[in-house]
């Protein structure tokens, strides 16, 4: 019985042992990796998706319930969220300084035969018949009268050897049943325990990331197709305008031409003008709903209607300091940095710890009427190895050193990426400033050329180019300020803050 409890307390101190050896294999083989400056990662997101959020589909929809929507129904990021939690979970359960307990129990029912041979037992038999012959003969010889009785005897010993079978058949069998309680408990392990479990949190901390990216991709993607459909009815919106206008110049020309005031050539070009607005419209609706249909497949619905125009802030944004000193406080990759320090620290703990020795205790009782018990202290320490454990914490203070120099590098980085983003909206808003202005201007040359044309001062080729200018400016006024929306959320996008892109959307505009 106490050979079994010392099998089980063995075994039980072995895979105490084994923790420690994982740990170490993992100090060998798990060099974190560094994520690269391309990645963005907020550092706010929620750990749960909510699915009944959603919006009523025959009003227009605004970018803020948009948003809601698509960061309430997106699979992609409930997975990402379910493999935070999931990491966080086994985090959390390494609770590795609590003991290992376990209840053993046994039964069954056994049977045992062998045959046993006599052939020994039978020679040794005639031995000692033998000799006891030789020694009866001495003792008849001194007492003739007790001849024939010793004689009689000697017979019933010579006859035993073959009264004795060959063989002898043993067969046994029985119920048995047998329950016992281990129990193990580390007392020191070179600080092991604490690096396995500073690892396996790290993990977690980087899996968290994913759920901030994740969501960094979809506000991406939703503000980008979201924008685009007020793009395309802008220039759809602009192309009816100006093909009411052209269909008014063909009118007049057509009239004009009827009275002799204009050439034929006039008449066709007009026809020609007419022609041309008619397919640019065509091809803007066209466009129009390819945009509707990638905005309709984002938000799991059909033919949404989007309220939150285009826009572009009159004011200046807050000074370049202001963002880039939110870059280095929020910048996503520094949480993903931060991730990664934690495990390479762990790494160079685990690798500390192949130097230093574990020790357990461990205990075992019999259930049942013998009350068997052990209790005892275990230890082992590695004298040698076939891995260089100094090369070992050389290799993970390297890789600290390598985190750190990335992190300096990073933060030397991200200020000229906010400057460059935050330049290139203040340079989108000037823009579009000046293409107000030159649309103001556009319209009077119209005006002036819709007059001349009636009084025959104009053309019919020079009606047709101060309405293009007008249309040219009032695409690219729109361009722009798609433009301006695209960079302003890769501003955001490079501090960390996307989700407050709603914030910029002016008031009136957000229903």
């Amino acid at each position: 019985m106490f050979r079994d409890y010392k099998m089980r307390i063995e075994l039980l101190f072995t895979m105490f042992m084994l923790v420690g050896c994982q740990s170490q294999h993992l100090a060998t083989s798990s060099v974190p990796n560094v994520p690269n400056e391309s990645e963005n990662i907020p550092t706010n997101f929620n750990t749960q998706v909510e699915k009944n959020t959603s919006f009523d589909r025959a009003k227009p929809v605004s970018f803020q319930q948009a948003m809601d929507y698509v960061l309430h129904h997106s699979d992609k990021l409930s997975a990402a969220q379910a493999g935070w939690k999931a990491s966080q979970l086994q985090a959390d359960a390494l609770d590795l300084h609590q003991p290992v307990v376990m209840l053993g129990s046994m039964a069954g029912r056994y049977n045992v035969e062998t045959d046993i041979s006599t052939a020994h037992l039978r020679e040794r038999l005639q031995g000692y018949g033998t000799a006891l012959a030789s020694q009866v003969g001495g003792v008849a010889q001194q007492f003739p009268q007790l001849a024939p009785l010793l004689q009689k005897g000697l017979g019933s010993i010579a006859q035993l050897p073959s009264q004795i079978p060959s063989d002898i058949h043993l067969q046994k069998r029985d119920n048995f049943s047998r329950a016992n309680v281990t129990a193990l408990l580390p007392l020191y392990t070179g600080g092991r325990i604490d690096a396995i479990q500073e690892f396996a949190q790290g993990r977690a901390d980087a899996d968290a990331t994913k759920i901030a990216t994740t969501e960094e991709e979809l506000l991406k993607t939703l503000i980008t197709r979201y924008f685009q459909v007020q793009l395309a009815e802008r220039a759809v919106n602009v192309r009816e305008i100006a093909l009411r206008s052209v269909k008014g110049h063909n009118h007049l020309a057509k009239r004009m031409f009827e009275l002799g005031v204009i050439s034929k050539i006039q008449r066709l070009q007009a026809t020609a003008a007419l022609s041309d607005a008619e397919f640019q419209l065509d091809k803007a609706k066209d466009n129009l709903r390819l945009a509707q249909r990638a905005l309709n497949s984002l938000l799991q619905t059909k033919d949404v209607k989007v309220a939150t125009k285009l826009f572009v802030k009159n004011e200046k944004l807050l000074p370049l300091n202001a963002f880039q000193a939110k870059a280095q406080a929020y910048y996503p990759i520094f949480t993903q940095i931060k991730a990664k320090r934690k495990q390479a620290k762990a790494m160079e703990k685990l690798s500390d710890a192949a130097w230093k020795p574990n020790v357990a205790a461990f205990g075992g009782y019999q259930l049942g009427k013998d009350h068997n018990w052990v209790v005892g202290v275990n230890a082992n320490w590695t004298l040698h190895r076939s891995v260089d454990r100094s090369k070992m914490q050389q290799a993970a203070q390297m890789t600290l050193t390598q985190i750190d120099a990335i992190e300096r590098q990073v933060k030397q980085d991200i200020n000229l990426l906010v400057e460059k983003n935050w330049l290139v909206v203040d340079d989108l808003r000037l823009r579009y400033q000046a293409l107000e202005k030159e649309e103001t201007l556009a319209q009077q040359v119209l005006k002036l050329h819709e007059a001349g044309f009636k009084e025959g001062i104009n053309t019919v080729i020079e009606l047709n180019d101060a309405q293009a200018k007008l249309v040219k400016v009032q695409t690219e006024q729109a361009s722009v300020a798609y433009e301006y929306v695209m960079a302003l959320a890769e501003l955001l996008a490079s501090t960390g803050n996307l989700q407050s892109f709603a914030n910029y959307i002016p008031t009136d505009l957000m229903n």
